[in-house]
């Protein structure tokens, strides 16, 4: 290497500036990530619909054609993954995901019956702040499917008129 070639991290995009007297350096004085080619690939970048070609020969036993990841009108074969996203966008509240933190999918409601709920009577308040029927929001996570339940918008605002009131 002579001391008019510029080093360029791969990691963190830092030109490397180093001394002709020590010589080049061996990890990104900013990153300190290795400067070899260890942990590095390069790509060569095609038109679409071909496969990707490393610059090293592939491994022979790779039965995987990456063109196959589009389709001919190049939109993404993870059709889950689209549509999950324009359901998202249509929901009016898409609250998070208590395991994965993924955006939850509405699913439906559900209506608790008063035969089928029985209140907890708090000493403060003396009366039930909740009590049945009400409707839950039925909320299902796209990625790990955990079920989660919010009450509705209706019955939030009738269980706080109610512990205000007393």
């Amino acid at each position: 290497m002579s001391a008019n070639e510029e080093v360029v991290c791969p990691w963190c995009q830092t030109e490397i500036v180093w001394d002709p007297e020590i010589g080049p350096e061996d990890e990104c004085p900013h990153c300190f990530n290795e400067l070899n080619d260890y942990r590095s690939i390069d790509l060569k970048v095609k038109l679409t619909g071909q496969p990707l070609r490393f610059q090293d020969q592939e491994y022979p036993d790779s039965d995987e054609d990456l063109s196959l990841a589009w389709d001919d009108s190049d939109e993404p074969l993870d059709k889950y993954g689209e549509k999950v996203q324009h359901i998202t966008d249509e929901q009016e509240e898409a609250p998070e995901c208590s395991s994965c933190h993924e955006l939850l999918l509405l699913a439906g409601n559900e209506v608790v019956s008063e035969s089928s709920f029985t209140p907890k009577i708090p000493k403060t308040l003396g009366s039930a702040f909740l009590t049945g029927p009400f409707t839950m929001n039925v909320y299902v996570c796209p990625s790990c499917f955990r079920v989660e339940k919010v009450l509705s918008d209706t019955d939030r605002l009738l269980m706080v008129e109610r512990i205000k009131s007393e």
